[in-house]
């Protein structure tokens, strides 16, 4: 199994910040490199190489691995944090072998992290392995997956979000109430709606479309959710969601 000393991340925001302040915790040399920047410079001894670009621009994600792969030595691991597509990736970046989803959802109420650690295709055991030790290492719970569409959480919080807003639209009950039901009978941090304006009801949307397209119509976004993009009304980054922020 593969000590990970130097890791390389690839993209910025909030997330990449905790994302290398999570690693940093193992005593980890950590880079984090936009695309702007010269980032090949930095490959050259990765041990794991870590992109977290914009979902929607799967074309740009293929490209920049493309390059990793022809400028990190053979050793090195690559990972996405995708929710879906890893076994796509992989191929993309001809390191099949090497190649791993570490998806991060960070707990906003606790100081603890999830780690979907997904398999592609053909991704080796000692791949899996040395992530997941890195991972435990600095504390994150990891679970192990086999690829699939917007993996388990994602699945699971947008399929609920998704009813609910049918609930709502059906005037089953109020969103105050909904959100109210859930937090007291299921014991969770927030409500559905709570959840969806976190999130951002854009970001719910497209994952939404993407399960509808790989597993079903069933998992279609509702008019309401649809609507509510459309009119830019994306939660509490746009300051007006289910809830009013401002």
């Amino acid at each position: 199994m593969a000590e990970l000393n130097k890791i390389v991340i690839l993209g910025g925001g909030e997330r990449v910040e905790k994302i290398r302040d999570l690693f940093s915790r193992a005593g980890s040399k950590v880079a984090v490199v936009g695309l702007k920047e010269d980032y090949t410079k930095e490959l050259v001894d990765a041990d794991l190489v870590l992109e977290d670009l914009p979902p929607g621009d799967m074309e740009t994600k293929r490209n920049v691995l493309r390059n990793c792969d022809k400028k990190t030595p053979p050793k090195t691991i690559l990972a996405t944090t995708a929710s879906s597509g890893i076994t796509e990736l992989a191929s993309a970046a001809k390191r099949v072998q090497k190649f791993v989803g570490l998806n991060f959802t960070f707990n906003p109420f606790e100081d603890k992290c999830l780690v979907q650690l997904t398999r592609g295709w053909q991704s080796s055991e000692e791949t899996i392995q040395s992530c997941k030790a890195l991972a435990e290492k600095v504390g994150a719970v990891t679970v192990e997956l086999e690829d699939s569409p917007g993996l388990v959480l994602d699945r699971v919080l947008t399929t609920v979000i998704n009813e609910a807003a049918m609930m709502r639209m059906s005037k089953v009950a109020s969103i105050e109430d909904i959100d109210r039901i859930t937090k007291l009978c299921l014991n969770w941090p927030m409500g559905p709606f709570e959840f969806a304006d976190t999130i951002g009801i854009d970001k719910v949307v497209a994952t939404l479309e993407l399960l509808s397209q790989q597993l079903g119509q069933q998992y279609l976004p509702c008019r309401l959710l649809r609507q509510m993009v459309a009119a830019g009304q994306l939660g509490k980054k746009t300051g007006k969601g289910f809830y009013n922020y401002k």
